[in-house]
Parts: structure tokens; C-alpha cells; sequence
């Protein structure tokens, strides 16, 4: 059976810095915004971030680290009011 994913509109922003691990494993990122927000170990088991990678919250709240190149050829910046 064949499927198509659904059209998703997300917010993203890219890492900028990577400023350190904290306790449980965690990472903490800078975001392009000036935003501080942590990566969980959840969210870094199969990436380590670097600085352009992007921070992705969708609709629905969910969070995910998306590596620059697969970020940049999935979405597309949509204008103000679409």
C-alpha cells in the first residue's frame, strides 16, 4: 500500500548555538529567535544537532530537531496570512 503524507504548516527556527548538556542528558540550543530550549534525549537519539539545524514545532505541539538540508527541501516558507 502506497501513502502520502499530509500537507503540515510548522514553526522552525534554526539552531544557532549549541550552549551546553545539562542534567538527564539533555541539550540546550540557542534558536536564531533568541530563544533558549532544551533537546531531549529523546529528541537527540538519532540526531545531534549543529548549528543550522532546525528546532520544529508542529500544529499539535509536537517538537523535533530536523537536520538543515531535509528541513530546507520539505517546507517552503509560506507568506504572512496564508
Amino acid at each position: 500500500m502506497r501513502f502520502r503524507a499530509r500537507p503540515v504548516i510548522v514553526e522552525a527556527f534554526k539552531i544557532k548555538q549549541i550552549v551546553a548538556s545539562v542534567a538527564g542528558g539533555s541539550l540546550r540550543l540557542v534558536l536564531e529567535n533568541g530563544d533558549t530550549v532544551a533537546a531531549t534525549p529523546a529528541m537527540t537519539s538519532r540526531l545531534t544537532p549543529l548549528p543550522g539545524d532546525y528546532w520544529v514545532v508542529q500544529s499539535d505541539g509536537y517538537t523535533y530537531l530536523n537536520p538543515k538540508d531535509v528541513f530546507e527541501r520539505k517546507y517552503q516558507p509560506i507568506e504572512e496570512g496564508q
